[in-house]
């Protein structure tokens, strides 16, 4: 089943988007080629176990998104690839707090004073992000225990292994930075704002996160409906599929895709920059508009 005029506009956004579809496939491509067992990682700096398998896997995340999204511009579903682009750019951001070499965090723009005995390592980052799904993952438990979702027996027996898993997590982390995660409901201790900027990543945050927020939440439901009133005073009601957004969540998500592949080659030195830096030169060209928005 499609909705009213997709099968025009999957048209219309092939032939549009031609060029910038054909950067969406080579970008997925080198991506998903971090996967191949003929890539070698040679990381500059060393890497804990904990340390590659959360690198791999938040890129492993980025992947999926991106290609969801891409998917979703194809259709002509342009507000639901914005709203995935937003998730995107929670990874971009997650992806640069565990891989960067260096984080400096602030709060509302002044620097947060540093934690003695615990310095913002990629290792230390690591060990927040873990302690934090950690804490997650025990708070669903719980509610799922409270609410009959799971057996009582085996309700007992996870929660219990994910408190076991909570305190050993935390006890990683000190009671400063569980203070921290818990006033910001957030792995780096600070909210997702104040992590953009902390990262350098203000610009993006305003013109692309911070708009996705309606579709996320729900709260832009007059984008989706259009009123006629006809002649005898009545009103008809109307909605269709529209290319716009489209492009702008193509090219946004595709930067931050980019980004992500970006810092992961610095951080495992995969020896990439080469086509990154090609593909990004590309992406500079994508269009933000299709030619009737």
């Amino acid at each position: 089943m499609r909705l009213p005029g997709e099968n025009e506009l999957r048209e219309h956004i092939r032939a549009s988007l031609a060029s910038e579809l054909q950067v969406a496939s080579e970008l997925l491509n080198l991506g998903i080629g971090i996967f191949s067992p003929s890539t070698q990682a040679r990381p500059p700096e060393p890497m804990e176990h904990f340390e590659l398998f959360l690198s791999l896997g938040i890129i492993a995340k980025a992947c999926r998104q991106y290609r969801g999204i891409v998917a979703l511009a194809e259709i002509s579903l342009g507000d639901v690839a914005e709203s995935n682009g937003r998730m995107l750019l929670e990874t971009m951001l997650a992806a640069n707090f565990l891989m960067q070499a260096n984080v400096a965090l602030k709060r509302n723009g002044t620097s947060m004073p540093d934690v003695p005995g615990y310095p913002l390592t990629t290792a230390f980052r690591t060990k927040l992000y873990i302690a934090h799904d950690a804490m997650g993952t025990f708070k669903t438990l719980c509610a799922m225990a409270k609410n009959g979702d799971i057996e009582k027996g085996e309700a007992d027996r996870a929660i219990a292994l994910a408190e076991k898993q909570v305190k050993e997590t935390q006890d990683e982390i000190g009671l400063e930075w569980l203070s921290r995660q818990k006033g910001s409901d957030s792995y780096a201790g600070v909210r997702i704002r104040d992590l953009a900027d902390s990262l350098g990543k203000t610009f993006i945050y305003h013109t692309f996160y911070k708009p996705a927020c309606p579709g996320v939440h729900g709260a832009d439901a007059r984008k989706f409906a259009d009123v006629v009133e006809n002649a005898d005073g009545s009103l008809t009601f109307s909605t269709v599929s529209s290319p716009k957004g489209v492009a702008e969540a193509l090219v946004l998500s595709s930067m931050a895709l980019i980004d992500v592949l970006d810092v992961a080659n610095k951080r495992l030195g995969l020896d990439i920059e080469g086509r990154i830096h090609a593909l990004a030169q590309r992406g500079r060209l994508m269009k933000h508009r299709l030619p009737d928005e």
